[in-house]
């Protein structure tokens, strides 16, 4: 069903237990060095300046480092904690965009295939990370243009109490559960329906799901997780499956960490 450019994550939901062993970082972008009139970088006109400019990028790239291995370690207890129906991986060209797909089994939007984006801030972890759904979703908190605002149930964030693997499980509860939440409503309709018009939530839920259901194979621009026809052929997906569970085949995390971290 799908090519194997992604990583599993499916099995049991625990809760996400708490980094401790992080300090805090705030990677600033290059963006915020100064720019001269030909567009180039701006020079120092003194020695003094110089070492300045050489001290606080070397700084910028120490604080960039440190949110790197930070994220690197989120990706790999993400890979541990196994959240069921759920696939994670990072752009192949940035660390701080990780799609997703989530595959829901049971209840009200079961059968859905739903994709969305994880953009992480600079200043992560110390600022919430921000997701925006590709699929069309029928749901209260869900926009129809894809917004999903996080800022009400992570109004506390901090990087010692929350990882991305929380933002992750409450994505999965938000489907389970889509009256538990008393926030805010994106989607106004949505939220009316649910609690006046029961079955004509449940007949609009339904449209959606058989959407995300025929669309499953419209793959969004340079998304890491590719799903292609072909896989609907039972024999070539095991042989390629037993390609990838090989003993000797690298980890995804394997792969994440030499690609991410290096210099």
């Amino acid at each position: 069903m799908y090519r194997r450019r992604m990583s599993t994550i499916d099995s049991s939901s625990p809760s996400v237990s708490s980094p401790s062993i992080f300090t805090p970082t705030k990677p600033t972008a290059l963006r915020d060095q100064s720019i001269d009139d030909s567009g180039s970088l701006g020079s120092s006109k003194s020695d003094s300046s110089y070492k300045d400019g050489n001290s606080n990028n070397k700084d910028r790239d120490s604080k960039l480092q440190n949110t790197r291995h930070r994220l690197v370690y989120e990706y790999q207890k993400l890979q541990e904690l196994s959240i069921k129906g759920l696939y994670v991986i990072p752009s192949f060209t940035s660390i701080f965009e990780w799609h997703c797909v989530l595959f829901i089994r049971n209840r009200v939007y079961r059968s859905s295939v739903i994709r969305f984006v994880i953009i992480i801030p600079d200043d992560f972890p110390e600022e919430c990370p921000v997701v925006k759904f590709q699929t069309p979703v029928f749901h209260p908190l869900i926009g129809m243009d894809g917004e999903f605002d996080l800022t009400h149930h992570f109004h506390d964030w901090k990087p010692e109490k929350y990882m991305i693997g929380h933002i992750l499980c409450y994505i999965k509860n938000v489907f389970h559960n889509p009256d538990k939440y008393n926030y805010p409503a994106l989607n106004p309709e949505a939220e009316k329906l649910l609690k006046e018009n029961y079955e004509e939530y449940l007949r609009k839920v339904s449209h959606f799901v058989k959407l995300s259901i025929q669309n499953v194979y419209n793959n969004p621009q340079h998304t890491p997780i590719v799903f292609a026809e072909e896989w609907k052929d039972k024999e070539k997906f095991e042989a390629t499956k037993r390609q990838i569970l090989k003993k000797d085949s690298p980890t995804i995390v394997d792969s994440f960490k030499a690609f991410f971290t290096r210099k």
